[in-house]
């Protein structure tokens, strides 16, 4: 990749902190300036002999104290694997006398204007209410990435680069519900359910499995996926939160305007649908048929049921303190203010999780649209965002810093150590805002001619947009932050109406997710109307190389020039603390980033 302003600080792909810190230098202000405004001096000519031979010298020390570290490095994991071995052989056996079960009650705002087709959406109110119990993928993620089956009885057998062979577990069953009625989940099912994602359909989430080629059923269990090319994140794809499989008899049935209804859930997961009453309560039940067992040999799920009661955001506190709701926002999570709030209360009654969501705060700049049509201008907000304030948009404990690629999925992603050593992230801004005001001099607006950008911000989350509305006003670019609802926030960024847009947003469980959906040429989230051919051509190559580390490679280096193109200003990924009564059991630890979390296993004391 060609050198430019960033690359100058990262080099090459580092999968280390330790090989990171061992091999980056920070450049001067002035030539770092210079090169901004596109005429520094020439970073590739040769060194001197004398320079060369101390440079020599410098790089031989470096790989003989990186050598030192692998060494130390790899005799902490010995040691580690076998303390693991040990505790695993020493862990007291699963107690099976224990009775779980019970009803398990949360808080939710239980709105009745949500869609429950899992190919249109993907909220947490819809998950927490319903979706999220009462269906299955084909795979799932748990809390630290890693995918496994979950319909299927396996992952896939691969006998080359563009198939993937599952067998289903044969133990599924659809709810005991019509029109499917309590039925075998077969392969013709998944094929329909993989399927639906790529239908014709508007208002569908696309271009998540459009690397899709066909599906070949093979048998009432067994069936092949071919992908068009080598697709690394196909397997993340399926195990992603909105793949949930749905029932074609029940789509044939009420057609796709109705599969938005909450009556007509039908899957094959933990829980079944019972009551909906929006704005006051719902219910969801135990269903008996379910296909997995616990540790303890017990059939899952363990609760009798999950009960949502409608209270507003104010009332939560109040109705966990007193018992009336076992858990609070377990889908998301508090802030850790509200959840240290909790534990100084209510001491070990309670239990808090932290958990690194998916979703990540975002400051979008319309690369057709004046002033960001500028290169220098987007660079110059780049570089002025203060990221130690604007990385917890929702108070103290509320984000870590973020590149392109979030924190949970290092070595792909930059970590905080590498990103604080990287213009536009570094504590000490002094320089970087000399870079972007001569940045914005250079393209003739902004600093001196008071450039004024409405901007409409989400009702909820205003927080990080007022600090980089203070921010920008350095170069001269006034923000006026006009609140919006959710629902029209949403449909003016994803139609494009916007000059800079400021808000959250989930992301997957896949880097592709949030580089190539964002940043390609006509992918579906590229909101920005970002286009670049060679910013393409990496995000083409990173999606297509199976091979985890050289993956990981072409993902840095589609971030890197990515950030030297800043269609947007990464700030930061959230995160959620989720709280429960310490009569809840169950949770993973850690918890998932995203938004699944069927509940199967949970269950209350007695």
């Amino acid at each position: 990749m060609a050198e430019n302003y960033w690359t100058r600080y990262m080099r090459r792909r580092p999968l280390s902190r330790r090989a990171f810190l061992t091999g980056t230098a920070l450049a001067g202000g002035g030539a770092a300036t210079a090169l901004l405004i596109g005429c520094g001096d020439d970073d590739d000519d040769e060194p001197s002999a004398p320079a060369a031979t101390a440079a020599r010298a410098t790089e031989a020390a470096a790989e003989a104290t990186e050598a030192a570290a692998d060494a130390t490095e790899a005799a902490a994991e010995a040691t580690e694997a076998a303390a693991e071995a040990e505790a695993t052989a020493t862990a007291a056996p699963v107690r099976t006398d224990i009775t779980r079960g019970g009803i398990l009650t949360l808080a939710s705002p239980v709105t009745g204007d949500q869609v429950y087709d899992p190919a249109i959406t993907n909220h947490a109110t819809t998950y927490a209410i319903a979706m999220g119990r009462t269906f299955n993928r084909i795979l799932n993620y748990d809390g630290t990435g890693r995918v496994n089956p979950e319909l299927a009885e396996s992952l896939p057998e691969q006998p080359d680069d563009l198939t993937y062979v599952f067998k289903l577990n044969p133990n599924i069953h659809w709810h005991d519900l019509p029109p499917a009625n309590g039925r075998q989940f077969t392969a013709e099912d998944a094929a329909f359910g993989i399927n639906r994602f790529n239908e014709d359909n508007a208002e569908f989430i696309q271009g998540q499995l459009d690397q899709v080629d066909r599906i070949d059923v093979i048998d009432d269990l067994t069936f092949s996926i071919t992908t068009k090319e080598p697709f690394a994140p196909m397997l993340r794809f399926l195990a992603d939160d909105p793949v949930l499989m749905v029932n074609r008899e029940q789509r044939e049935a009420v057609g796709d305007e109705g599969m938005k209804l909450y009556e007509n859930q039908l899957g094959t997961g933990p829980f079944i649908r019972n009551t909906f009453d929006p704005g006051v309560y719902a219910k969801v039940d135990r269903n008996p048929n379910y296909f997995e067992m616990g540790e303890d040999g017990q059939q899952l799920p363990y609760l009798d049921g999950i009960e949502l009661v409608a209270l507003s955001r104010e009332a939560y506190e109040g109705a966990f303190i007193t018992g009336e709701v076992d858990l609070v926002s377990f889908t998301t999570g508090l802030s850790l203010t509200e959840a240290e709030s909790l534990q100084g209360q209510m001491g070990d009654r309670i239990d808090v999780y932290r958990k690194l969501h998916s979703a990540i705060s975002e400051t979008h700049m319309h690369t057709q649209k004046p002033p960001f049509n500028d290169l220098r201008v987007r660079q110059a907000v780049h570089l002025v965002i203060n990221r130690q304030i604007a990385a917890n948009p929702l108070g103290p404990g509320s984000g870590v810093l973020m590149g392109p690629v979030p924190q949970n999925f290092v070595p792909q992603a930059f970590t905080e150590e590498e990103l604080l050593q990287m213009p536009g992230w570094r504590e000490d801004k002094d320089q970087d805002i000399a870079d972007a005001i001569a940045l914005m001099n250079a393209a003739g607006v902004g600093v001196g001619a008071d450039e004024t950008i409405t901007i409409n911000t989400p009702i909820q989350c205003p927080c990080h947009a007022t600090g980089i509305k203070a921010d920008v006003e350095q170069l001269g670019l006034n923000l006026e932050l006009e609140p919006a609802t959710s629902a029209d926030y949403f449909a003016e960024r994803a139609q494009g109406n916007f000059i800079m847009n400021i808000g959250l947003e989930v992301g997957g469980i896949d880097p592709d997710t949030y580089i190539y959906h964002r940043f390609h040429t006509g992918a579906p989230f590229n909101r920005t109307a970002f286009s670049d051919p060679e910013v393409d051509r990496l995000l083409e190559i990173q999606r297509a190389t199976l091979d985890p580390e050289a993956r990981a490679d072409a993902i840095r280096d589609a971030s890197l020039a990515i950030i030297e193109h800043s269609p947007q200003a990464f700030t930061a990924q959230l995160v959620f603390w989720p709280v429960s009564r310490s009569y809840v059991h169950g949770h993973a630890e850690p918890v998932p980033a995203g938004l699944t979390f069927n509940f199967a296993r949970l269950w209350k004391e007695a």
